[in-house]
């Protein structure tokens, strides 16, 4: 009998797979995406509520020995393949720096990849380190209508990636770490220079001094931990690329759409409406500038989203790069990208600045705390 991978799971809330409402939420998890999984046996768990421990613990068949009230003692005695950190953000980089130094291979962190661009550092590194494969809980990039986009701009069906027009919900750091992860899943440009605002705040205004000093010091000791409402950013890459995000809307009034526009074509899609179509630049004479787009379906793709697929994406994605020994298509530095970008949006709101990346030493600490709203 072919042994199977060993899972686990820190954090046994409702995303790790703590039971609340339908069987569907139920299996809308973590815990639901590895017991899909027919080569993975879900074997141990770890959080410091004894009472949600439990409840866990009887809910997926974990036995009471393999329920730990600290990760580095799971790790260090549940030989795991594969784990899963599924805490609240503000707690994601000991659980994957001690997971690293344990000896675990897998690591699959929930989106966003950590609090600061600083602690996200330290949790690459430490995987770097370990030879362990960290991954970002990003679920759109392992679904397959997106691997196919990729691959098709990949193939050129759109030329050369010009600009990226997303948007979804706010918070900036809870949601719209999705919203710029889309784009970055278009494009390999490297970030280069970002323009933020937030909503629902006052304008900063320029700030002479800041502007002046800004990209050769640090602006400022770090202060308290940056709020996280909404807001948009414009992000200028290698290559001339530009991305514009936009997360003001609340969960309930966003939509979610992509425009992806390259030289030869685009592609535009709303996955909330089962919207997918390619558009290819072709010859108007009669029309406009002499040019349009001829608009077709992507055939094949799905008219709804499954909730129930996205974290199972994910658990499949750690299981997959541990039994082909591989990197994921959502790396830990795919998720410090993100996370990057998005602390540069909050400063460049509040400094009235562009922002150049990589951040320099002392911005990478700043902190955003997610208001969930």
């Amino acid at each position: 009998m072919t042994t199977k991978v060993r899972a686990g799971v820190v954090g046994a809330g409702p995303v790790g797979g703590l039971g609340r409402g339908t069987q569907g939420a139920v299996n809308n998890s973590h815990a639901g995406g590895y017991s899909r999984i027919e080569e993975c046996d879900l074997v141990a768990v770890a959080d410091v509520d004894a009472e949600r421990l439990h409840q866990f613990g009887e809910q997926w068949g974990i036995s009471p020995e393999h329920r730990y009230s600290t990760a580095a003692q799971m790790y260090a005695e549940a030989s795991l393949d594969v784990v899963s950190v599924t805490t609240p953000p503000i707690h994601h980089h000991h659980p994957v720096i001690e997971a690293a130094e344990g000896g675990v291979k897998v690591i699959l962190v929930e989106k966003p990849l950590a609090m600061s661009v600083e602690w996200g550092r330290k949790m690459v590194e430490a995987c770097n380190r370990a030879d362990s494969r960290l991954i970002t809980g990003h679920t759109r990039r392992f679904l397959p209508p997106f691997q196919r986009i990729k691959k098709m701009i990949a193939d050129g069906l759109i030329g050369d990636v010009r600009t990226i027009e997303t948007s979804g919900p706010r918070p900036l750091l809870a949601n719209a770490t999705h919203t710029v992860d889309y784009a970055f899943n278009w494009t390999d440009a490297k970030p280069k220079l970002v323009a933020g605002f937030l909503s629902h705040e006052p304008s900063p205004g320029p700030d002479a001094s800041v502007a002046t000093t800004f990209g050769a010091t640090p602006l400022q000791p770090p202060g308290p931990p940056l709020a996280d409402p909404g807001g948009a950013g414009m992000i200028m890459c290698e290559g001339g690329v530009v991305i514009l995000v936009n997360s003001v809307a609340t969960r309930r009034e966003s939509e979610g759409e992509t425009m992806i526009a390259g030289t030869r074509g685009r592609i535009h899609y709303v996955e909330q409406r089962g919207i997918w179509e390619h558009g290819t630049l072709v010859e108007a004479p009669g029309k406009g500038y002499g040019t349009t787009y001829a608009w077709e379906d992507i055939p094949g793709m799905p008219a709804e989203p499954d909730p129930l697929n996205y974290f199972y994406g994910a658990s499949r994605e750690a299981v997959s790069c541990f039994l082909e020994d591989r990197e994921s298509v959502s790396t830990g530095l795919d998720g410090l990208k993100t996370l990057e970008v998005l602390t540069a949006i909050h400063i460049s709101h509040k400094t009235g600045a562009m922002v150049p990346l990589p951040l320099v030493e002392g911005l990478d600490q700043y902190e955003i705390r997610s208001t969930q709203q």
